[in-house]
């Protein structure tokens, strides 16, 4: 889930007082004369009960011109290339999350337009007369059971000037799971997971809570089903694939409860991570609390790697969800009718926050798709009800061809049979995707400020726009029409806690992450591959010109400057 540059430091101490510009160390590549010698690399293999393992790019087998062509492994590699979610965790051998060579979205598996070793998304299906390149896969990568494995790895990687990248599931939108010429640390298959009923941090004086302490490889599918059988809700995330205690919680981690219990990095109760000196150290409010504060939403993989967390978990939480299909009339203009309709939502954003509502919005140029998720202690459908009425009256504008409620006991059976699946559908595992996206402020969409609403809501839709041009262009092209994402689940609850964590200050302020995004495979030629990659990444302009910058670095354009 995250990258992680190590530099030879005999403590944090040393870190914290280095002075801007840093020192570039000089870190051994695999063309370079100081790259370890095969006896080196079998030390290494030995120190760690022999698990150092040799990686290709996973579709190399599929490649009939590749020395690793192989049409039965092949095989293995087509029924799970676009990552099938519910069927993974029945055939973990056969997808792509659980492959270490593999990443969730392949265009972070190439360096660069054409350098890497991808199959079509559509129709994977093996392929001739084409080379397969290494790309961003890692040479090496060990799979670790336990902290003392990092710490192994870790000494040794800086001892031979190598640069570690850090791995789970490779669900990264910025591809920091990958790297060439580096040593992969793979955590996937610690997914120990153990709820405290009355957890204190180690050294505290502070009151037990109940807990949950999940080891790096565990991933939010398995939690949710843990927390169901255990009776338990924890703050996680909706996407099945993502790993909870990697990049998700330290980039902040926001969760359809952030509104009402913070975001996950708030929930953070203590860490085991292994440091860029090899220590294995506990860092929590009561020891080692300035790194606390910093994996708490300050950067994956930028202060160690991180082996277990222990997260605050709360009581069964009863919630309805309300899924709803918006259709604009056709015979409008549909640019007034998406800058209105997402005014209309504004309006009423920060109040369902306060309620503790969770919101996301799939909004496509002639379909609005609309999620709300309420908990039944802090809200109601009833709170629903004004925008409904708001949007009733304008029917000559407006149409809603679906609306289902949905009641459900505990937030883990509304995530596993509902929510999760969705959001699975939307990342196109297997594909090319690159996203930019922004943080709006609630004071950006204050019901006070109208004008402020429709400036928000055009330069919205004018981003869309910008993606979309692009996009009919064809080829390899996935959709010739994308939606922009509004998703509203951000920390009404601990706003005020703004500075007691590592994350991104505009979380705490948003009512609104606001994403861009577009997928793409195999057949889109290089002009139109620059032309998507640039309209998305040009795609938040509008809203930087009003002065919002701040955005989600999890979800967030990796190729934006000053980011």
């Amino acid at each position: 889930m995250r990258r992680i540059l190590f530099f030879a430091a005999p403590s944090i101490a040393v870190v914290q007082a280095m002075q801007a510009p840093y020192a570039t160390p000089a870190f051994a590549s695999l063309s370079s004369s100081t790259w370890p010698s095969d006896s080196e690399w079998a030390s290494l293999n030995r120190s760690i009960g022999g698990r150092l393992q040799a990686l290709s790019p996973w579709a190399a087998v599929c490649y009939t011109s590749d020395p690793l062509y192989n049409a039965e492994e092949c095989q293995s590699v087509l029924s799970g290339y676009d990552n099938d979610t519910q069927a993974c965790f029945q055939c973990i051998v056969c997808c792509r999350e659980a492959v270490p060579a593999a990443l969730l979205w392949s265009n972070w598996e190439s360096c660069g337009y054409g350098q890497g070793c991808a199959l079509n998304y559509s129709n994977p299906q093996p392929i001739s007369n084409a080379t397969c390149y290494q790309g961003s896969t890692p040479p090496y990568s060990i799979s670790i059971l336990d902290a003392q494995d990092a710490s192994i790895i870790v000494n040794w990687a800086t001892a031979h000037n190598i640069k570690l990248t850090v791995k789970n599931t490779g669900h990264d939108y910025l591809g920091r799971s990958a790297a060439p010429s580096t040593l992969q640390v793979n955590t996937h298959l610690m997914d120990n997971l153990s709820y405290v009923p009355e957890f204190v941090p180690r050294g505290s004086d502070a009151s037990p809570v109940p807990a949950l302490t999940m080891g790096a490889g565990a991933q939010i599918y398995s939690i949710y089903n843990y927390a169901a059988e255990q009776n338990f809700t924890p703050v996680i995330g909706n996407c099945l694939t993502v790993g909870a205690a990697g990049g998700y919680l330290q980039g902040g981690g926001h969760s359809v409860l952030t509104p009402l219990y913070g975001l996950a990095a708030d929930n953070a109760l203590e860490f085991e991570v292994v440091t860029a000196d090899g220590r294995i150290i506990v860092a929590n409010e009561a020891q080692n609390s300035d790194l606390f504060w910093a994996l708490r939403g300050g950067g994956a993989g930028s202060w160690g790697i991180v082996t277990s967390a222990t997260i605050r978990v709360y009581p069964p939480v009863a919630n309805g969800v309300s899924l709803i299909s918006v259709m604009p009339s056709v015979s409008q203009n549909m640019t007034t009718l998406g800058i209105e309709f997402i005014s209309l939502l504004a309006k009423y954003q920060n109040g369902w926050m306060n309620k503790g509502i969770a919101t996301s919005f799939i909004l496509f140029q002639d379909e609005y798709l609309l999620a709300f998720l309420w908990p039944t202690s802090s809200a109601d459908q009833s709170d629903l009800y004004p925008f409904f009425e708001e949007l009733e009256g304008r029917s000559s504008n407006y149409t809603v061809s679906s609306n289902v409620t949905s009641r459900f006991p505990t937030i883990s059976a509304a995530v596993l049979q509902g929510l999760g699946p969705l959001f699975d559908k939307l990342d196109l595992y297997g594909a090319s995707n690159q996203l930019a996206s922004r943080l709006i402020p609630k004071s950006s969409v204050d019901p006070s400020n109208p004008s402020s609403i429709t400036a928000v809501a055009e330069a919205i839709w004018n981003g869309l726009q910008s993606v979309n041009q692009p996009l009919a262009l064809g080829g390899g092209i996935l959709s010739g029409s994308v939606p922009v994402l509004i998703f509203g689940p951000l920390p009404a609850a601990t706003s005020q806690s703004v500075n007691s964590t590592g994350a991104n200050p505009g979380l705490y302020a948003a009512a609104w992450h606001v994403v861009y995004a577009a997928a793409w495979t195999l057949g889109v030629n290089a002009t139109t591959n620059a032309k998507v990659t640039t309209a998305i990444h040009k795609a938040v302009v509008p809203l930087t010109t009003l002065g919002i910058e701040s955005s989600y670095q999890n979800e967030g354009d990796a190729f934006e400057a000053d980011w």
